[in-house]
C-alpha cells in the first residue's frame, strides 16, 4: 500500500483489534493514534504483572490506523525497488516508532524483555534508507513489525546523535524518531549509548594509553546528558556499565588499530564496581560501521617511532619486532639449558697442540699434555652443579702428592639477571674464589678483557661496525669480559685495576684480600686502652664494619633493646612501659549498632586491618650515648658497652606529645643500660639545643643528626627543663674530646659531626620530566642543576618551567629531539639551544610506564608500543650523550614485565655500552613522605666512576608495604641497604602533613589563601621553610574537585573517625540541594554467604546474592548507600576503603592522577573534612614543598603530581651518588685503553 503524499495531512487513526500479535491478558485492546482528539495514555496499574513486559503499570500503544504487517509493508513499491540484488540487506529507516510486547503493551528494547525471550514487536513509518526525515511524511504506516531478533548500535553521525539498528527476521531498520509517546521508553537507551560514546572517545583521546577509571570518570560527569539536559553521574556511569562494557567490547572486535579497551584500568575497574559480565569475545551477527566521530580522532594520530643509536636498536630490535610477545610458557630451564649447549660447544671444540713442543716452567702445570699457567682461564667440572665452573688461575699449589689451583670464579653472562638476552660470549667476574683440583679441569678456553676506549665518552650513536669487537664471533672456545658481577644484589661494576709495574707476590689473590678484610670488619677492633678495674678492662674507642665508635658517641641500637637490657645504674628497677603513639591502634572493633539503620556495617568485621594503618609499622631504632667500652675477664672478643638512653618524643608518656614535636628531637636521660655491640646499628648524632643555631637548619645539613633540648625522668614521668640539666650534658654536640669520666682532653681529638658533601653540580638533562619531581629531589641534595628538560604534556612542561626558570624545557617529542641531535642540529624550531655531546653530565627520568604498572595493565595496541618504546628513546639519549651518571626511574612492575624480558634487555643495553649499573625497589615512604609508593630505580655509573649504593631507609615505614626484593625467574634481588627492620626515625602520618593547612569546603577553587597559622610539626616546618613560615604567608593550590550533590551527600554522612568508608553509610533518604531526594537502599535477596541479619533481615541486592545470575531490573539508583558496593562487595573484599576516610595517624595510599571516592586508591576522603583530598595535600603526601608550583585546570594539576617521583626520594638518591663522586681517588687508575 503506498503512503501518504508530501504535504498530505496524517491519516486519522481508529481503534483496532489487531489479529497479530494476539491478545491474551484481560482483554487489553491497542490505542490508536490520533492527533486531533489525543488525550492522556491510558495506564493500567493493577497488581499482576504483565508476563511479557513484567511491568504491573502498563501503557497501551498507539498504532496507526491503516497500518500494515510487515510482509506487506515491504512489498510496497517504494521500498521494493531499491534492492535488486537477492544478496543485499534490506534496510529502511522507521520513524515515529513505539515497540510493544503480545499484550501492546509499550516497553523498551533494553528492559531485558528480550533477554527473556518475549517477543516484542514495532510499529511507525517505514521509510525508504536514503529518506532520514524524522516526520511521517511519505513513510508507510507498520505495524507488527517483527518480532524482534536484535538490535545494535549502528554508527555514530559525526555529532552526539548515535543511529540505532534493529534486525527483524525479513529487514533492518534504522530507527530515526521515537512517537512522542514512546520517547520516555528510549531515554535510558539514549544514556547508554552518549554514555558509551563518551567512555570510548575519552578512553581513545586519553594522553595516557591506559587511562585509570577516575580519568574517564572525571569526562563522563562533565559531559551533558542528553535524555535529562543535566550532567551524567558517576551512578549514571555504574548503572549503565553492562551496556557500555558490551560496546566496549564490540569496538574492540571492530577495530582495525588493535587497541584493547576492554583491557584497560579503567574498564576493568567499572566492571569489578558495577558487578557487570564481561562478555565472552566472539563476532556478533551485526559487526556495523563503528563510530566515524571517534575514528576521526584516531585517524589524525599520529604514532612516534623511537629514534635509536644503533647500539640500541641492535640491542631492542627483536623485542619491539615482536610487540614484546614473548612466549610466557617458556620455562626457566631455558637458562640453564643455553649455558649447557654454551660449554657443550666449548669442550666439543678441538684445539690443535704439539705435544712434542711442552716445556713447563716455574707458576705452571701439565695438564693433559697441555700447559697451564698463571692468569690462564679454565673450564673446571662443578661437583654441585651440572654447569661447570670458570675460573682464571691465581696460583698453584700442592697437597699431599696432588696438583691444585686457586682461581678467582667468573659466571657466564646466561647465568646473570640478564638471562637469555645476553650476549653468548660474554662472562663476568665474581668476587667468589675456589681451590680446584688440576684434574677436574675440563678445557682452556680463550678469555680476553674487554677495556674501554680513551674516547668512551665521544662514542655515543657509533656505527656498529665502528665499534670493536672484543673477541672472534666465529670462534665458540673465545670468550670477553669487562664486568664483575654481584649475584645477590645484582650489581655490574668494573674490577678493580691495579696500578701499572704493580709487583704482585706469590700466592696473591685479590678476592680473598678483599673477603678476609670484610671479615675483619664484621669483628670489633678495640683502640685506646684506658685502665684495668676487676678484670674489667676499659677502652676508648672500637672499629666496627669501618665506623669508628669513641666514648661519647652516639649510635643506634636495635628497636625495644631496653625492654630486656639490664639497668646499670639503678638498684629498684621499675618495668618499663613502651609507648607507642605513633600507632595507628585500631578502634574498628564490632559496636552495637543498628542494622536497620546502618545494614552494610557488618563487613567491617571481616577486614583485619585497615589499608593505611600504621599498625603493623615498626618501631624506629633506640638511640644511646655510649659511656663506657669494656670486656670482662680478658674476653676480648664480647665487647660491651654501658650506655646513656636517649628518649624519644613518641615514647613519652603524654597523650599526643609526639605529633608536634621534631622528629629527630630526643629527650636526655640519666638511665645508663648495659648492651653488648651486637645491639649496635649504626652511628648518629646528637647536639644540645644550644650547641646549634637553627635546629631546622642544622638537621637538614647532615646525615643522622638529633638534638635536644630538656630532660625525661623516668622515675617520675615528667619533663625538666634544660636549666636543670647537667653540665656534662649541655656539652654534647660542642666537638668536645670527653672520656668515660668526662674529663677534657687534647683539642686534637675533637668528635666530628659529618655533613652531606657538596661537590660542583653536574650538568642535568631530565627526560620524560613531568613537573620535575626527581630532579628537583636531585637538585635538593646538591647533585645537579636541571639545565634541560623534555616533556611533550605543554600543561606539565609549563609547571617545570616555573620551578625551573632557568632551565631550557623542550616541549615536543623526545624522539624528534634526539633525532636533531643526532643529525648535528644546534637548535630545534623554536631556536631553543639543543645540548651537545659532552655537555650532559647527568640524565634522569622515567620513560612512561602505563604499560607495566600494576594499576596500569594495558601493554598491547600500536600507542602503548609507541609508549613502551620510549625505553628505547631513553636509553639511545644515554647512548648518545654518555653521561657519566644516568638514574632511571619506574613503577615496581617493570621488574616483572613480560618475565622480567624489559629489564633485563635495559640492563643487557647498560651494560653493553660500558656502563656499571644496579637496579633495586626503594619505597617513597622510608624517605620521610606519607604514602606508600615502591619504585624501580635503575642506577649506572660511566666507567672511571664509581656506581653509588642505594640510600639507607631514613623512616621507618608499614611491613606490608616493604617488600623491597625483586624476583627474576628463580631469583631474588635485593639492594644493599642493611636497614631492613627498622630506620633512624619515626614513620611519617597523613597529621604530619596536612593538620596544619586550612579548612576549604568541597570544590574549594580559590587558589591562593591565607594558611591561618604556623606549621604545627616537623615537616611541615620543612614544608614551608624559608619562605612559608608565618601563618599570613600565602598559601596555593589548597583546591579540591567539586563533587556531585549525591556525592557530596554521602561524604558528609561518612563518620569522623580512623576506618570510617561506605559501611559507615546510613541507609536513608536524604534531600539534596537542588530538592531531590535520594532513594532508601531496597534488600531483596538472601544472602547464601553473609546469612541473615541479627533479626533476619535480608543482605542481598540481586538475585545473585542467591546464587543466581544478575538480574538487570534488581539495579537501584539514587541511593546513600552505592547500590553496586554490596552488589559485588563479596567478591572484592567488601570494597575496604572506598569512600574512606584517611587517618590522621596513617599514610596514604599510591597518590593517583584524579582522587574519586569511588576509585581504586580507595581512601581519598580528608581525616575530618567533608571533601576528598586538595590538591596541596596530594603535594605534600608525595613530599613536595609549599613553594612548589602546579599548573593547569586542577585535574592536570592532580595529575602532574600523581605522576611524579616523590622529591625527598630522589634526594635520598642523590645524596648516595654525591658520595660515589666522593669516594674517587683524585688520581684514579684509568680503566681506559
Amino acid at each position: 500500500m503506498a503512503g501518504g503524499k508530501s504535504g498530505d495531512p496524517e491519516p486519522k487513526g481508529v481503534k483496532r483489534k489487531l489479529e497479530e500479535p494476539s491478545i491474551t491478558q484481560e482483554g487489553n485492546n491497542f490505542s490508536s493514534d490520533n492527533d486531533e482528539n489525543e488525550t492522556d495514555i491510558p495506564i493500567t496499574n493493577t497488581k499482576v504483572r504483565c508476563k511479557f513486559c513484567n511491568k504491573t503499570k502498563t501503557e497501551k500503544v498507539y498504532i496507526p490506523s491503516d497500518a500494515e504487517p510487515e510482509c506487506i509493508v515491504l512489498t510496497n513499491e517504494i521500498l521494493a525497488n531499491i534492492y535488486t540484488d537477492n544478496d543485499d540487506i534490506v534496510q529502511h529507516n522507521l520513524t515515529n516508532y513505539s515497540i510493544y510486547d503480545e499484550n501492546g503493551h509499550m516497553c523498551s528494547i533494553d528492559s531485558g524483555v528480550m533477554e527473556r525471550n518475549v517477543m516484542i514487536y514495532m510499529t511507525g513509518y517505514v521509510k525508504p534508507i536514503y529518506d532520514n526525515n524524522p516526520g511521517v511524511e511519505d513513510g508507510i504506516p507498520a505495524m507488527a513489525l517483527g518480532p524482534i531478533l536484535e538490535w545494535w548500535l549502528s554508527s555514530y553521525d559525526g555529532g552526539t546523535q548515535a543511529l540505532i539498528g534493529i534486525n527483524t527476521e525479513y529487514a533492518d531498520y534504522l530507527l530515526i524518531e521515537p512517537h512522542p509517546k514512546y520517547k520516555k521508553y528510549m531515554t535510558s537507551v539514549t544514556e547508554k549509548i552518549h554514555l558509551s560514546r563518551e567512555v570510548i572517545k575519552n578512553i581513545l583521546s586519553s594522553e595516557d594509553d591506559d587511562p585509570t577509571y577516575e580519568d574517564i570518570l572525571n569526562c563522563v560527569i562533565n559531559s551533558i546528558n542528553p535524555a535529562t539536559g543535566n550532567k551524567f553521574t558517576e551512578e549514571d556511569l555504574i548503572s549503565h556499565a553492562q551496556f557500555v562494557l558490551n560496546q566496549v567490547l564490540e569496538y574492540d572486535l571492530n577495530d582495525t588499530y588493535h587497541l584493547p579497551l576492554a583491557e584497560t584500568q579503567c574498564i576493568e575497574t567499572l566492571t569489578q564496581l558495577s558487578g557487570a559480565a564481561k562478555p565472552v569475545k566472539g563476532l556478533s551477527r551485526r559487526t556495523g560501521q563503528r563510530s566515524q566521530y571517534v575514528k576521526a580522532d584516531i585517524n589524525k594520530r599520529e604514532f612516534s617511532k623511537a629514534t635509536t643509536t644503533e647500539l640500541v636498536k641492535d640491542v631492542f630490535e627483536n623485542m619491539f619486532a615482536a610487540q614484546l610477545d614473548i612466549d610466557d610458557k617458556e620455562n626457566e630451564g631455558n637458562v640453564n639449558k643455553l649455558v649447557k649447549n654454551v660449554f657443550d660447544d666449548v669442550c666439543n671444540t678441538k684445539i690443535k697442540k704439539d705435544i712434542t713442543d711442552v716445556h713447563v716452567n716455574v707458576n705452571q702445570v701439565l695438564w693433559r699434555d697441555q700447559v697451564l699457567s698463571e692468569k690462564m682461564f679454565i673450564v673446571v667440572k662443578n661437583n654441585v652443579s651440572t654447569i661447570p665452573l670458570i675460573g682464571r688461575i691465581e696460583y698453584f699449589f700442592k697437597t699431599k702428592f696432588k696438583n691444585k689451583a686457586h682461581i678467582q670464579l667468573f659466571m657466564h653472562s646466561y647465568e646473570t639477571v640478564l638471562g637469555e638476552t645476553a650476549d653468548p660470549q660474554e662472562i663476568f667476574a665474581l668476587k667468589n674464589c675456589t681451590n680446584i683440583d688440576i684434574k677436574n679441569v675440563v678445557k682452556i678456553i680463550d678469555v680476553v678483557q674487554k677495556i674501554p676506549s680513551k674516547n668512551w665518552f665521544k662514542l655515543g650513536n657509533s656505527k656498529l661496525q665502528d665499534l670493536l669487537e672484543p673477541v672472534n664471533r666465529q670462534n665458540k672456545n673465545s670468550f670477553f669480559y669487562q664486568l664483575q658481577y654481584d649475584d645477590e644484589f645484582g650489581r655490574f661494576e668494573y674490577p678493580k685495576f691495579l696500578e701499572p709495574n704493580t709487583v704482585i707476590r706469590e700466592g696473591h689473590c685479590s678476592n680473598c684480600e678483599d673477603f678476609a678484610l670484610e671479615q675483619k670488619s664484621k669483628e670489633p677492633e678495640l683502640h685506646e686502652f684506658i685502665e684495668e678495674e676487676k678484670n674489667i678492662s676499659y677502652f676508648y674507642k672500637f672499629k666496627l664494619f669501618d665506623e669508628e665508635y669513641k666514648v661519647g658517641s652516639f649510635v643506634y641500637l636495635q628497636p625495644e633493646i631496653f625492654k630486656t637490657a639490664s639497668r646499670s645504674n639503678m638498684i629498684g628497677e621499675e618495668p618499663f612501659e613502651h609507648i607507642e603513639t605513633n600507632k595507628n591502634v585500631s578502634n574498628q572493633e564490632q559496636k552495637v549498632i543498628d542494622e536497620t539503620k546502618y545494614p552494610e556495617y557488618y563487613r567491617k568485621s571481616l577486614e583485619n586491618t585497615m589499608r593505611g594503618s600504621n599498625e603493623t609499622t615498626p618501631d624506629p631504632f633506640e638511640i644511646a650515648e655510649i659511656l663506657a667500652i669494656y670486656f670482662v675477664n680478658w674476653d676480648r672478643k664480647n665487647i660491651k658497652l654501658i650506655v646513656r638512653r636517649m628518649y624519644r618524643a613518641e615514647q613519652i608518656p603524654l597523650k599526643d606529645y609526639a605529633k608536634n614535636s621534631d622528629m629527630n628531637m630526643l629527650f636526655w636521660s640519666e638511665e645508663e643500660f648495659r648492651v653488648t655491640y651486637q645491639n649496635i646499628r649504626g652511628k648518629c648524632y646528637v647536639s644540645f639545643i644550644s650547641n646549634i643555631q637553627d635546629p631546622l637548619l642544622w638537621s637538614s645539613s647532615g646525615p643522622d643528626r638529633f638534638y635536644f633540648t630538656k630532660k625525661y625522668d623516668f622515675m617520675f614521668g615528667s619533663i625538666i627543663s634544660e636549666y636543670e640539666l647537667p653540665s656534662e650534658a649541655k656539652l654534647t654536640g660542642k666537638e668536645v674530646y670527653v672520656n668515660y669520666k668526662y674529663q677534657y682532653v687534647d683539642e686534637d681529638k675533637l668528635q666530628y659531626i659529618p655533613s652531606y658533601k657538596k661537590i660542583k653540580p653536574l650538568r642535568g638533562l631530565d627526560i620524560f620530566a613531568g613537573c620535575g619531581g626527581l630532579s628537583r629531589g636531585l637538585e635538593d641534595s646538591g647533585l645537579v642543576i636541571s639545565n634541560w628538560a623534555i616533556e611533550c604534556d605543554d600543561l606539565a612542561a609549563g609547571a617545570f618551567k616555573l620551578n625551573n626558570p632557568e632551565s631550557t624545557v623542550f616541549v615536543e617529542d623526545c624522539n624528534h629531539l634526539l633525532k636533531l641531535a643526532m643529525s648535528g642540529e644546534k637548535t630545534n624550531s623554536k631556536n631553543q639551544n639543543i645540548p651537545q655531546k659532552g655537555e650532559v653530565d647527568f640524565i634522569c627520568g622515567g620513560p612512561p610506564c602505563q604499560g607495566f604498572s600494576g594499576m596500569n595493565r594495558f601493554n598491547s595496541g600500536q600507542y602503548s608500543l609507541f609508549k613502551n618504546s620510549l625505553i628505547v628513546s631513553f636509553l639511545s639519549y644515554i647512548d648518545f650523550y654518555r653521561p657519566k651518571y644516568f638514574v632511571m626511574e619506574n613503577v615496581r612492575n617493570f621488574a616483572s614485565f613480560k618475565r622480567s624480558m624489559v629489564l633485563k634487555l635495559t640492563l643487557r643495553c647498560i651494560t653493553r655500552m660500558g656502563y656499571q649499573c644496579t637496579f633495586g625497589i626503594l619505597q617513597a615512604g622510608n624517605f620521610g613522605v606519607p604514602q606508600t609508593r615502591r619504585r624501580l630505580i635503575i642506577m649506572a655509573a660511566a666507567p672511571g666512576e664509581i656506581l653509588p649504593l642505594y640510600p639507607e631507609p631514613i623512616h621507618v615505614f608499614n611491613r606490608r608495604s616493604s617488600s623491597l626484593t625483586i624476583q627474576v625467574g628463580d631469583k631474588k634481588f635485593k639492594t644493599n641497604c642493611k636497614y631492613e627492620e627498622s630506620a633512624p626515625m619515626r614513620t611519617v602520618t597523613v597529621y604530619d602533613a596536612w593538620s596544619d593547612l586550612p579548612e576549604i569546603p568541597n570544590g574549594a577553587n580559590e587558589e591562593d589563601i591565607i594558611y591561618k597559622s604556623k606549621p604545627i610539626t616537623h615537616l611541615q616546618k620543612l614544608f614551608r621553610y624559608p619562605d612559608n613560615r608565618y601563618a599570613e604567608s600565602i598559601l596555593s593550590d589548597h583546591i579540591c574537585k567539586d563533587m556531585s550533590p549525591l556525592v557530596q551527600a554521602r561524604m558528609e554522612l561518612i563518620p569522623v573517625g580512623e576506618g570510617s568508608d561506605w559501611r559507615d553509610l546510613p541507609n536513608t533518604k536524604v534531600k539534596l540541594p537542588d530538592g531531590s531526594y535520594t532513594n532508601k537502599l531496597l534488600y531483596t535477596h538472601h544472602d547464601i554467604k553473609n546469612g541473615y541479619g541479627p533479626n533476619g533481615e535480608l543482605r542481598g541486592v540481586c538475585q545473585c546474592a542467591s546464587g543466581e545470575k544478575c538480574d538487570p531490573q534488581d539495579r537501584q539508583i539514587d541511593t546513600i548507600i552505592p547500590w553496586c558496593l554490596p552488589h559485588t562487595g563479596n567478591r572484592h573484599n567488601n570494597w575496604a576503603g572506598l569512600y574512606g576516610r584517611l587517618a590522621w595517624s596513617g599514610f596514604c595510599s599510591t597518590t593517583i592522577t584524579n582522587p574519586e571516592p569511588m576509585g581504586k586508591q580507595g581512601r581519598v576522603l580528608h581525616p575530618e573534612q567533608h571533601r576528598v583530598v586538595s590538591v596541596r595535600e596530594c603535594a605534600r603526601s608525595q613530599g613536595f614543598k609549599d613553594s612548589f608550583i602546579f599548573h593547569g585546570p586542577i585535574i592536570n594539576k592532580h595529575r602532574q603530581i600523581g605522576n611524579a617521583v616523590p622529591p625527598p626520594m630522589g634526594t635520598a638518591i642523590g645524596h648516595e651518588i654525591i658520595k660515589a663522586i666522593d669516594k674517587k681517588p683524585r688520581y684514579i687508575c684509568s680503566p681506559f685503553l
